[in-house]
């Protein structure tokens, strides 16, 4: 069983509140006013709860009755009620029980519920709680309305709903000279802030998919793949080893591929550099008068058709082809 206290005269030290004997607090997230200036929890306050490994629970209330007031109140005040325990360093999938600090009745059950419907679509149906007698509170958890309880033993009677997570005992002290009201709880988890989240076990189907999925990366005995090959030290590679290796062998043979390349391209022009028509040594020696001289030679030919030949007066020899007589006449082609 823990004890904790919950005050809004005052704000009694973290140190007091341990010595007394008490470790967990519910504090309000709404502000008192002058009549209750302990009421609002400050973000100093909060610290000095955490130095001194007290729990934090939350807590809002405005009006007695604020919770008649419907969905829209709740939207509200979850708004309100959730910046300030985020502004105090609380934690957002922690539940805030909201007040219904009278003996609500059942056809005003309702509105309290509306009112609860407009928190959880701001908080999630999970993180939503409500204080109140023992009627109200069983109620809005029969119809699912809260997920959490605090259970007052005002307007209760002889009446303890088990599924409340706290409840308020009536009995009061004064800590650092501020008056409490004394909670407890056989919960371990009641909706403080400091809680551990609790690991979420794996199905037998998931255990399996990631023990395949481990031995599929490590191989057999998570001792690597023999198929891959081993390190250096001969050890088996797993699929993580073996991607690095062949990476690092691809950007090799990347290097090789560009040496490869150039070497190519130097052969290419030296191959293209040798296959002119070049003449050997030491005819070499005459290569460029004798292609010069040829090229004359060239030039003479394309205009011979167009120059007298002796004995042919003036006319051009392209056109003595259709003269009536040839000055050939011999039969061996010498001139007559």
């Amino acid at each position: 069983m823990r004890f904790g206290l919950d005050y809004a005269a005052g704000r009694p030290a973290a140190s007091a509140i341990r010595a007394a004997g008490f470790d967990f607090v519910v504090r309000y997230l709404s502000e008192g006013g002058s009549a209750l200036p302990g009421k609002i929890l400050t973000p100093a306050e909060a610290d000095d709860l955490r130095a001194h490994d007290i729990s934090i629970v939350s807590n809002w209330e405005t009006t007695a009755a604020r919770m008649l007031d419907g969905y829209g109140a709740g939207v509200t005040d979850a708004r309100a009620g959730l910046a300030r325990v985020l502004r105090c360093g609380g934690r957002p999938d922690r539940p805030i029980y909201f007040s219904a600090d009278f003996d609500a009745t059942p056809p005003q059950q309702d509105a309290i519920n509306a009112y609860l419907d407009g928190a959880a679509s701001v908080l999630g149906r999970v993180n939503v709680g409500i204080y109140g007698g023992y009627w109200p509170v069983s109620r809005a958890l029969d119809t699912g309305a809260a997920t959490w309880a605090w259970q007052t033993i005002a307007w209760s009677g002889a009446n303890r709903e088990p599924r409340a997570q706290l409840f308020q005992t009536g009995r009061q002290v004064v800590v650092d000279g501020v008056e409490c009201d004394v909670n407890e709880t056989d919960h371990v988890d009641f909706g403080q802030w400091d809680i551990e989240p609790e690991e979420q076990d794996l199905t037998p189907e998931q255990d399996e998919i990631l023990r395949d999925i481990q031995i599929q990366l490590r191989g057999p005995g998570l001792a690597g793949w023999p198929q891959l090959g081993d390190d250096p030290e001969g050890n088996h590679l797993t699929v993580v080893d073996a991607l690095a290796t062949a990476l690092t062998k691809i950007d090799e043979l990347r290097t090789e591929i560009s040496d490869l390349e150039a070497t190519t391209a130097e052969l290419s022009s030296e191959v293209a550099r040798l296959s002119g028509q070049h003449w050997p040594f030491p005819f070499s020696l005459i290569e460029g008068p004798a292609t010069a001289f040829a090229d004359g030679l060239g030039r003479l030919e394309q205009l011979l058709p167009d120059l007298p030949l002796p004995g042919w007066g003036d006319t051009p020899k392209a056109e003595q082809s259709t003269a009536p007589t040839s000055p050939i006449a011999t039969a061996d082609n010498r001139i007559g």
